[in-house]
């Protein structure tokens, strides 16, 4: 069970990296965060396919969290 588990923990990971990298950024990085260039922040106001890649990206990182606590759980 533990090897199952491991499996995959490790594909899910590898595709968790891919869907982020897919994503378009909000905004402009670290500096617009920090105070700079003053942009809105329209958090749930995407649809269509950027939504859809928000949603699956918080879904699979729930999963990727339970895994990893399984992973700890689980007897070799």
């Amino acid at each position: 069970m533990f090897w199952i588990v491991l499996v995959l923990f490790i594909l899910l990971s590898a595709l968790l990296v891919f869907v982020i990298l897919l994503q378009e950024p909000k905004q402009s990085g670290l500096g617009e965060g920090l105070g700079g260039a003053g942009g809105g922040f329209d958090f749930g106001s995407r649809g269509g396919v950027a939504g859809g890649l928000q949603r699956l990206t918080i879904y699979m990182g729930v999963t990727w969290g339970v895994l990893a606590l399984l992973l700890q759980i689980i007897p070799r």
